[in-house]
């Protein structure tokens, strides 16, 4: 594995409310992850292409947030300064698997832990791919201009791989316990109009890390129609532990639709499956469990201490 560790300063693009963003954290861990693959190979992830001139990707098939205390993402907030601790590793010449843990810089580890310490971390898988006819069309690739093998090389394929298949099939990454309360019966649907100018990276792809925001609109939509949650609650939602799994990608002008089932936890958190279609050909494009509290921060809206 690549190993390598990287400071960051948090502030107000990092944060949401009440909490570290769930979107600007994977933004940066999917960052990182692109700088790897760059800097391993000798050519900037940007500028490798294919044998045929096309540009290549790094596509993120998984994602994982967990090892986060009951607080969730909002054990983080702005001016925290946090290390981050990085190891990526290759499998084949179109696979990675990148695994990248947080700790707080006021206490930072003498050597580079190896393993790492437990706690909270991200997992993003990716494939290398390039553009067929669009966005909708994506197909796996090689660098032909960047040597592909200075990457290391894991000792198998990541079990992400089988995970995310799984859930596709299945509709969720994990069942809810049996003494879960159903928030309501099956799924409800919401429907989402992309915005062509903030939720597409810069090759004309829906961004991986948007895909939190697409679900938690669905979410919001939903509680909001709910009495029994306040709009107080709904906005104190904060992310415990997330899994998605991507299937596709969509055109900038498309529509998604995103079915979401929701249960209340034992101890009082809520769980989430979302499923997320595109519109056009109705193709499942993307899969999401989450686990949530309603606490926030231990601030009220006007900042007051509770």
């Amino acid at each position: 594995m690549r190993r390598s560790r990287t400071s960051l300063q948090l502030g107000m693009p990092h944060t949401r409310f009440h909490s570290l963003g769930e979107a600007a954290l994977l933004a940066h861990a999917g960052d990182l992850q692109w700088a790897a693959l760059g800097e391993s190979t000798g050519v900037p992830a940007s500028r490798q292409r294919d044998a045929d001139g096309r540009p290549v990707y790094a596509s993120f098939y998984y994602v994982e947030i967990g090892g986060f205390p009951r607080d969730g993402l909002a054990a983080f907030g702005p001016d925290d300064r946090v290390e981050i601790v990085s190891e990526v590793g290759r499998f084949g010449r179109s696979m990675m698997d990148g695994h990248h843990w947080l700790h707080r810089l006021d206490d930072p580890a003498g050597e580079l832990p190896d393993p790492a310490p437990p706690g909270p971390f991200l997992r993003l898988s990716n494939v290398l791919v390039a553009l067929g006819g669009g966005a909708d069309d994506l197909r796996i690739a090689t660098p032909a201009n960047a040597d592909i093998e200075r990457l290391p090389t894991l000792p198998a394929e990541p079990d992400s791989y089988k995970t995310v298949k799984l859930a596709r099939a299945a509709g969720r990454f994990v069942d809810p316990p049996a003494d879960a309360e159903p928030l309501w019966e099956g799924a409800r649907r919401v429907d989402y109009e992309i915005n062509p100018d903030r939720d597409v990276n810069g090759v004309g792809l829906l961004y991986f890390a948007n895909f939190v925001v697409f679900t938690d609109f669905a979410e919001r939509r939903l509680l909001h129609a709910d009495p029994r949650f306040s709009r107080f609650e709904i906005d104190r939602r904060v992310t415990v532990s997330r899994r998605i799994g991507y299937y596709g990608n969509a055109q900038p002008h498309d529509r998604l639709e995103i079915e979401c089932e929701a249960w209340r936890l034992p101890g009082g958190n809520l769980s989430f499956a979302h499923r997320v279609f595109r519109a056009s050909d109705g193709r499942l494009i993307a899969v999401s469990s989450v686990e949530k509290h309603l606490e926030g921060s231990p601030r009220d809206p006007q900042g007051r201490g509770r």
